[in-house]
């Protein structure tokens, strides 16, 4: 007897022993995991597994990094030997059920979480969870009785009660769904919108009778309900009462109180039930300028009727001045200052432009394209440096999904600031970021092409980048000009008149030429010079005096020379 108490106790000790070292190493690999070292920490699970096969806590956490490293058929295996060996720890059962609902296997799911709401019975989450599961599986009964456990915690709400009731009606028991009901309103007597929900179930069943026998008995108690007068609305659509549908819809509308929620919606549905003629969209404008007098500030009627003006194509001023009113209630609104930003580009307002685009960069200062729009009128007043540093900004605090091409383009723009002050290296580096962004950046092509030209440096790769430009927009007669010039510089002359000849057809009018305005003074003193070198002197000389006489800045400081002398100057 004395020697088998001796192994027994030796064997308890040799198991006490091994059960700190693997507590040991547990401790360790935590640690590990802590520090980010997840290798690290998988071996010494392992080594836990090596000294106690059995140890399901390792067994747990080798499952969750066999996850997290992408294995999952192998985690998965993990976690269900963890389970099975302790079948009582809830953060186990937990994590896998949690796999299994993510990965749809909810019928394999279910038993995890039956035991978890065992476990743990005040789990209300448990609940919620399983009752969902057994409902989308067609387990209505056992839905019901879960609902029954989680109200048992939480009490009688709303939500529960709500989904029991459409529990019932998808077993067609429409005696104990609307049991709950009134259970509920039992439950919380004062609160109306409880009453007002069984009785727009009984109206959607068709039994307007005793819907409207709630809809009075509300009526006495709350006559102003908001929600009543929104079921009553839909009550009278259903009963055909044209009249007090009318009556009602309007006086939900014109009512200060209403929820502007709400009254978008009213105004929603009588644009879509409503012809698309004159005299509709007149009735409804009418509509629009009622509401809005009653509630100036309301934003999303203002919207709403700005884009019903966009979409009954109103001229863009008139839309404007509402996009406006949008603004000066919520200065914010983006989808106005958008609009209006787009707006005030196409009327080529600048001190507009200006004034929307600083609007935009600072209350969305990730946006990279309010940016880009403010460098117009910038650069067209010749604060080349304030450009820059605006431009340089956006680019430093632009979010990380702005799109390759206004990146590009804005570095188009910092290259012709630089080249405009005439730092012409800087600018070249500019270009050269924005062909990183976009290769297909025709501005930036035919700009940074243009401009080596101007210096005579580098035309091979001037030419090879002008010609790009052309293919991609061969009808541009600006980047034509650059590639015919181009040639020019190269002294390919009759190439360049071959192209010449479609910026500047030769049965263009003296008026056409003097008053297009893509037929700059630069592209007549262009078409002059090569005219010149191709020969023809007498057309060299008319482009020349055109190319004067139109005035523009952008011309070398021989022309007036040329066209006084009739004589080519380099």
């Amino acid at each position: 007897m004395r020697h088998f108490l001796i192994i027994i106790l030796l064997g308890v000790c040799q198991w006490a022993g091994a059960q700190t070292r693997v507590d040991y190493f547990m401790h360790e690999a935590a640690r590990c995991m802590v520090q980010g070292q997840v290798s690290s920490a998988a071996d010494l699970y392992q080594h836990c597994l090596e000294i106690e096969p059995s140890t399901a806590e390792a067994i747990f956490h080798l499952g969750r990094m066999k996850f997290y490293l992408g294995e999952d058929s192998l985690g998965m295996e993990y976690l269900y030997k963890a389970v099975e060996l302790d079948s009582c720890n809830c953060s186990y059962l937990e994590t896998l059920a949690t796999i299994l609902i993510n990965q749809r296997c909810v019928d394999e799911a279910l038993p995890l979480l039956e035991r978890m709401s065992k476990l743990q019975a005040k789990r209300s989450d448990v609940l919620s969870m399983m009752a969902k599961i057994y409902a989308n599986v067609g387990r209505m009964e056992d839905a019901i009785q879960t609902m029954n456990r989680l109200e048992l915690l939480e009490g009688k709400l709303p939500s529960i009660s709500f989904e029991k009731f459409n529990l019932y009606m998808e077993m067609s028991d429409s005696v104990n769904a609307f049991r709950e009901l009134e259970e509920l309103c039992a439950e919380y007597p004062a609160d109306m919108s409880n009453r007002i929900h069984m009785g727009y179930q009984y109206q959607l069943l068709g039994n307007f009778e005793q819907a409207l026998k709630i809809y009075d008995e509300v009526k006495k108690v709350d006559p102003s309900n908001p929600t009543l007068q929104m079921v009553m609305l839909d009550y009278y659509n259903m009963q055909g009462m044209d009249s007090l549908y009318t009556t009602t819809r309007d006086s939900i509308l014109f009512s200060p109180s209403t929820d502007s929620q709400k009254r978008a919606m009213l105004m929603e549905n009588i644009i879509e039930s409503s012809p698309a003629d004159s005299a509709s969209t007149e009735a409804i404008m009418m509509r629009f300028n009622r509401i809005l007098e009653v509630v100036p500030n309301d934003v999303q009627m203002l919207m709403l009727n700005a884009i019903y003006m966009e979409y009954r194509k109103f001229p863009p001023a008139d839309i404007a001045m509402v996009m406006q009113r949008v603004l000066d209630v919520q200065p914010d609104q983006e989808t106005a200052m958008r609009w209006l930003a787009q707006y005030h580009i196409a009327q080529r307002d600048l001190s507009a432009i200006e004034e929307i685009c600083r609007r935009g960069v600072n209350y969305y200062p990730s946006n990279l394209t309010y940016y880009y729009f403010l460098a117009l009128p910038l650069m067209n007043s010749g604060n080349y440096e304030e450009t820059i540093e605006t431009l340089a900004r956006g680019l430093r605090l632009r979010a990380e999904d702005t799109k390759a091409e206004i990146i590009s383009d804005v570095y188009t723009q910092k290259g012709d600031c630089y080249y405009e002050m005439g730092k012409h290296e800087e600018a070249f580096l500019q270009y050269d970021s924005a062909l990183v962004y976009n290769k297909d950046n025709v501005l930036c092509l035919n700009n940074y092409a243009y401009f080596l030209s101007l210096l005579n440096k580098d035309l091979g790769k001037a030419e090879e980048m002008s010609y790009r430009a052309i293919k991609l927009e061969p009808d541009n007669r600006t980047y034509l000009d650059t590639y015919a010039w181009i040639l020019f510089m190269q002294e390919q002359y009759a190439e360049a008149e071959r192209y010449m000849e479609r910026v500047v057809p030769r049965d263009s009018s003296e008026h056409y030429l003097l008053t297009d305005d893509y037929t700059g003074s630069a592209i007549l003193e262009h078409a002059g010079d090569i005219a010149w070198m191709n020969g023809d002197t007498q057309r060299a000389v008319y482009l020349w005096q055109l190319a004067a006489k139109r005035g523009d800045a952008d011309v070398t400081p021989l022309l007036p020379k040329k066209a006084r002398k009739k004589k080519y100057y380099k």
